[in-house]
């Protein structure tokens, strides 16, 4: 998806579009899932999403709190396990199995990561830019907190 020439209030409706789909995957994912500690993880996430839905929603009618908002950039560095990038993104089915669901959400948070920083060099020079930055840096952060789940129950039971 390019995002050459949009404007912020395009970048945000989308953003809520893509977070709104993130909390939909994990909050039904953690409806599936029997382990308490995926399901705690999966909630977790859904809540994350929600905030950043909720985040984008409310920049929506007031955009220059974003800008007062960006001044803040993450500093944390999130190491990509890389655990899943050669295998192919599923299609998500209705019994979809706990693998597929994950794999998915791993493609989808890559997905999102790359978008995000797409939109931090198209707004590069505005202070806007920090806030697609941070938001790149918390997608990197679920990727790995899914692939670490991914390493931890698919692989360990192959």
């Amino acid at each position: 998806m390019s995002s050459k020439g949009w404007t912020i209030e395009k970048a945000l409706q989308t953003g809520v579009t893509m977070e709104e789909g993130a909390y939909n995957l994990y909050s039904n994912a953690s409806k599936m899932v029997k382990s308490s500690g995926s399901k705690q993880m999966l909630k977790e996430l859904a809540q994350d999403e929600l905030k950043h839905m909720e985040y984008f929603e409310k920049a929506l009618k007031d955009p220059s709190k974003v800008v007062a908002d960006a001044q803040t950039a993450l500093k944390k560095t999130i190491k990509d396990l890389g655990v899943t990038d050669p295998l192919k993104e599923p299609e998500l089915s209705p019994d979809a199995t706990y693998q597929e669901v994950l794999l998915y959400a791993i493609k989808s948070e890559k997905n999102a990561n790359i978008f995000y920083l797409s939109l931090a060099k198209e707004f590069s020079g505005n202070n806007i830019a920090k806030v697609w930055e941070n938001f790149a840096q918390q997608e990197a952060g679920h990727k790995q907190k899914l692939e670490k789940e991914y390493d931890d129950v698919i692989l360990a039971d192959n």
